[in-house]
């Protein structure tokens, strides 16, 4: 049960932000300022959402338009700090004020008709749209119970109230003509019908249904959203209609969150009928929450949604996956904002929780059918009302693990049935997983502090919360985990050093390696390493800290010395040499261009395991690679499932005959004439596997054809290359099997490693900084820009491997690379060189552009091996 001390919101990273301080009082007396502050916050929300908006249109970033807005907030007074110093009312304008107020409050109240204010309207209050009811029980008031709490629905029936139904979209805007049609503008019955239908739990849970019969399962709720707009589009158009409406909203919500704080935290039991959460999606959609003014009702609802219980996430989660791409959009941007202007207002903890864990659920939603698809066993009562029984959700408890700050490995699981094409079913998200990225969190939050947060569990970390955080900051937070552990072992061996007199103990991951030896020299070195550091029983260091040492790399016979660019070329040409194809490790589709393990290969789990030690330690050492894996390897590693479009991937062709095989309409056993079986050469062999057991006696025919491609398909993707994949994940997640692995998906981790191939030379030219006397407008440095932009891409590579030791951007662009350009001399006869360690270039000033083009040529074109200068 929480306390009072538990409700209380904290700030989170408010950089000369004011927490309101307790001044011990009851704050009996306070009740009237307290309105005026929240009118007042509520006011400047407006005003700065105004500011901010306007100045985003104008092309400013959100950080420039929002510091902007704050500053433009801070100096322009408020309409009622204006109205306070221009407007000082006589005692006689005061009372008459007074004597309108108390007016505009009788015919307010009127207006309510007679369910008698809002202390009638409780959650458990009783409407119906039966005519003869509303004309004869318009008036009907239902009395509270004596003992001051909420009438439950069994006490309502003994007392006899009217069936509680819903209310359909017709009646809505029905109501919302009749006020504008009426000469005097009066919207009394809108006003008194919608706050009734609104501030009613079961009335709004039963409204906006497609037919007249309420259908609830757990794949639809059977909403009419075109009606659900209809309405909010008219309400919008008269604002007494709207106020009514999230005044009731506010009053249904209210006491839901009451009661979760002072019982068992959830908002909903866990067996209540779902139909009972139509309501939240019916809310949801109001447009009105993108005013900062409802902020704080929204605040509600998303905390309300937040503290469902699981099944009931769950449901919603198969509900918000039949959206349409523009609705899923609206409404997350619609959560983004709430997001942002709590970030850039307050950054309350709460505030900033409840919107990004309602995101949370629309995030996994967007993933393809496959990872959230349910499996459930309904029951039909009397009223055609779904109950749930069991509900699996295996993507839920996949998301879960990944927060989950454990150094457990993912684990490899069994590969499921494959989906296939012809079935109809989602294989790609609703909208781009990037729109669930926000921008503010993004640019402000101070990654190191939430990183702290996130491993010590200590108060809200957007880490646990990782589709708010974009590629470039999970990148940042992965760096910032290897560092941290990459500086507590390189503490803990220099005092071994000191102390212990252990001089084998060094502080560096130290490779020596010859050039023609490579792959032996670095595969030797590695388990050497490995069992310097076994533990005294002869197991192996679990926690593989030994690779977690800053990397070194000293080529024989070469004098560079490795700040960064010697690893780059190391890590460079290990990976082309591996994935030779006439290595064998690896196959290569020149179709594709694409690498996929070769189940044929004679090569040790030692050299595979070498394989995923080095994509690790590239991870932990920043180094960009040019990997040509397909993205179902990123998948296998991150634990997702297979999917047809993975099989199209890896092989399309294969994948064709799939599925020409699935649509074929003759006889498939006389004309394939196949077994299960698969059949493959190697070393002048034909090798025979079954796909189940008995696979060779069992012939291929129309009715069995699918359980083939799915066997088929498990063999291929898995079951053929299980040996070498194992040992390639177990070398890599010797060392990135931390919590941070668990923050990216599939496409982000793809990215991190290889970067990006788009080479936006403008952005780099904007991004470089120069030194040694040249700058911007120098004429060697005009000259090299004009030459680089008329390279091809090939050429635009080599240069780009030449200044930085590899041939890709970053994540997020040339425009993130740090690169300088100093000048080194006059002398027109010497080459460009590089520190590749550091991304500098150092440009001689050649007096005309034929000479610098010539010489940068000779350069990037002959750009292997180390010296020193």
């Amino acid at each position: 049960m929480s306390t009072k001390g538990s409700d209380k919101e904290t700030p989170l990273e408010n950089p000369g932000g004011k927490t309101s301080q307790k001044d011990g009082s009851d704050g009996s007396n306070q009740q009237p300022p307290q309105k005026s502050k929240e009118g007042a916050r509520a006011e400047a929300k407006r005003r700065f959402m105004k500011y901010f908006q306007k100045f985003t249109k104008e092309g400013l970033s959100k950080k420039e338009a929002f510091q902007k807005a704050m500053k433009l907030l801070r100096s322009t007074p408020s309409s009622n700090e204006k109205s306070s110093e221009s407007e000082k009312p006589s005692s006689s304008s005061s009372n008459s004020k007074a004597a309108t107020t108390t007016k505009k409050s009788k015919e307010e109240k009127a207006s309510t008709g007679a369910e008698g204010g809002k202390e009638e309207i409780k959650q458990e209050a009783t409407i119906t749209k039966n005519e003869n009811v509303q004309k004869g029980e318009a008036g009907t008031k239902t009395e509270p119970p004596k003992s001051g709490g909420t009438a439950t629905k069994q006490e309502i029936n003994t007392k006899k109230a009217p069936v509680i139904q819903g209310t359909s979209s017709e009646e809505f805007n029905k109501w919302i003509e009749e006020g504008e049609s009426n000469k005097e503008g009066s919207f009394a019955t809108a006003i008194r019908e919608v706050g009734k239908v609104f501030g009613n739990d079961e009335a709004l849970s039963l409204s906006f249904a497609e037919a007249k019969e309420i259908k609830v399962t757990t794949e639809k709720p059977y909403i009419d959203f075109e009606g659900v707009h209809e309405f909010y589009e008219k309400a919008e158009k008269h604002s007494k209609v709207m106020d009514a409406l999230n005044d009731a909203v506010d009053r249904l919500l209210t006491p839901i969150v009451v009661r979760a704080k002072r019982s068992s935290g959830l908002t909903e039991s866990s067996d209540a009928p779902l139909h009972k959460l139509r309501k939240y999606l019916i809310l949801l959609e109001n447009p009105a929450f993108l005013d900062p003014e409802y902020h704080d009702i929204f605040k509600k609802l998303c905390e309300t949604v937040s503290k469902l219980p699981e099944k009931h996430k769950d449901v919603l989660t198969n509900w918000f996956a039949q959206y349409t791409p523009k609705r899923m959009e609206e409404l997350i941007g619609r959560i983004q904002q709430y997001i942002t202007v709590r970030w850039y207002t307050g950054r309350q903890v709460d505030d900033l929780r409840y919107g990004t864990m309602v995101l949370g659920i629309l995030y996994r939603a967007n993933e393809p059918w496959r990872n959230h698809r349910p499996q459930v066993y309904l029951s039909n009562d009397e009223k055609g009302r779904g109950t749930l029984r069991t509900f699996f959700s295996r993507r839920n408890q996949d998301l879960k693990a990944r927060s989950r700050s454990s150094n457990e490995d993912v684990k490899a699981k069994p590969l499921t049935r494959i989906i296939t094409s012809n079935k109809g079913e989602r294989h790609v998200p609703l909208v781009k997983a990037t729109l669930f990225n926000n921008d503010a969190v993004n640019a402000e939050l101070s990654l190191k502090a939430d990183y702290r947060r996130w491993i010590e569990n200590a108060g809200l970390s957007f880490c646990k919360f990782n589709w708010i955080l974009d590629a470039s900051s999970k990148r940042n937070i992965l760096n910032i985990d290897a560092r941290y552990q990459m500086s507590e072992h390189f503490r803990e061996a220099m005092l071994a050093r000191i102390y212990s007199g252990n001089i084998a103990s060094s502080p560096y991951l130290v490779l020596r390696v010859r050039r023609n030896n490579l792959i032996r020299d670095a595969t030797i070195q590695l388990q050497n390493a490995r069992l310097e550091n076994m533990t005294e029983d002869g197991g192996d260091d679990e926690n593989n800290m030994y690779f977690k040492k800053p990397l070194k790399i000293k080529f024989e016979g070469e004098e560079g010395v490795d700040e960064g660019g010697v690893q780059k070329e190391f890590f460079q040409l290990v990976v082309a040499q591996l994935f030779d194809p006439l290595y064998g490790m690896f196959t290569y589709n020149e179709n594709t261009r694409i690498c996929w393990f070769n189940h044929k290969s004679i090569s040790t789990d030692e050299e595979y395991e070498l394989i995923g030690i080095i994509l690790g330690l590239a991870i932990y050492n920043g180094v960009i690679l040019d990997l040509r894996f397909p993205m179902f390897v990123y998948k296998k590693l991150l634990g997702y499932d297979a999917t047809m479009e993975d099989m199209k991937e890896v092989d399309p062709e294969l994948a064709k005959g799939f599925q020409k095989l699935m649509t074929f309409p003759g006889d498939v056993e006389s004309t394939f004439c196949r077994t299960f079986t698969v059949s493959y050469q190697a070393f002048g062999a034909t090798h025979t596997v079954e796909l189940k057991e008995g696979g060779a006696k069992i012939p291929l025919t129309n009715d069995n054809r699918e359980e083939y491609v799915d066997l088929y398909s498990k063999w291929y993707l898995q079951g053929s290359i299980s040996k070498q994949f194992e040992a390639f994940r177990k070398g890599f997640m010797k060392v990135c099997g931390g919590p941070a692995l668990r923050l990216f998906r599939p496409e982000e981790l793809h990215l991190m490693i290889c970067g990006t191939e788009d080479l936006d030379f403008e952005a780099l030219e904007k991004k470089t900084q120069y030194d040694g006397g040249y700058n911007k407008d120098s004429p060697v440095i005009k000259n090299l820009w004009k030459i680089l932009k008329r390279f091809n891409l090939e050429q635009k590579k080599k240069f780009l491997m030449f200044c930085t030791g590899s041939d890709r951007a970053p994540i997020n662009g040339l425009g993130d690379l740090s690169f300088t350009i100093s000048k080194n001399g006059t002398d027109t006869d010497r080459l460009p060189t590089s520190h590749t360690c550091f991304n500098h270039l150092l440009l001689p000033q050649y007096e005309s552009e034929d000479t610098l083009e010539k010489n940068l040529l000779i350069a990037v074109q002959n750009c292997k091996g180390f010296g020193l200068l």
